[in-house]
């Protein structure tokens, strides 16, 4: 019986065991700074492609073709924008002698920037985010109660069957 020849390259189990491990990959806490303040990449391209397509005429479905580079152009445009906002709005909140940023702040912040066209859109915008966690609350609420109704009346007719009740009457 002829012997099957081996490839010598071919790793041996017992040499696999052997070797180290691969590195496990870096974990969040290890990331850059820069990459922990990076935005989310889906999400801006999602939004420049959105805008694009509206501002061309295509409409939402549009298909608008944008640069790898001019794409991180607007992640990082976008980064350092918010990191400005934020900076002034912590400073109208210092003024007042507050510790928390609330929305007015980023408003007048906006306007100290000098981007008060963005106003407008910005309160309209806050007051639908403002309507629609009303409205969640208020069902919330509303079934909290209609859950908290069902269960007092479950446990009523269990009070009025009580055995105890039963021996009394019997006593009469």
């Amino acid at each position: 019986m002829p012997r099957k020849a081996t490839k010598e390259a071919e790793p041996q189990p017992a040499a696999a065991a052997q070797k180290e491990p691969a590195p496990a990959p870096a974990a969040p806490a290890a990331m850059t700074e820069a990459e922990v303040e990076e935005l989310p990449k889906a999400i801006v391209r999602r939004l420049v492609k959105d805008k694009l397509a509206h501002v061309a005429g295509g409409g939402e479905g549009a298909e608008v073709i944008v640069n790898k580079d001019a794409m991180a152009a607007f992640a990082e445009s976008a980064r350092i924008f918010i990191h400005y906002l934020s900076a002034t709005a912590n400073d109208m909140c210092m003024e007042s002698k507050r510790q928390t940023i609330n929305a007015d702040d980023v408003l007048k912040a906006l306007d100290e920037m000098e981007f008060s066209e963005f106003l407008e859109p910005l309160r309209t915008s806050l007051q639908e985010f403002r309507n629609k966690n009303a409205d969640r609350k208020s069902e919330a609420s509303k079934k909290q109660k209609e859950k908290r109704r069902k269960l007092n009346e479950e446990s009523l007719p269990q009070k009025e069957n009580d055995p105890a009740d039963d021996a009394e009457e019997n006593d009469d």
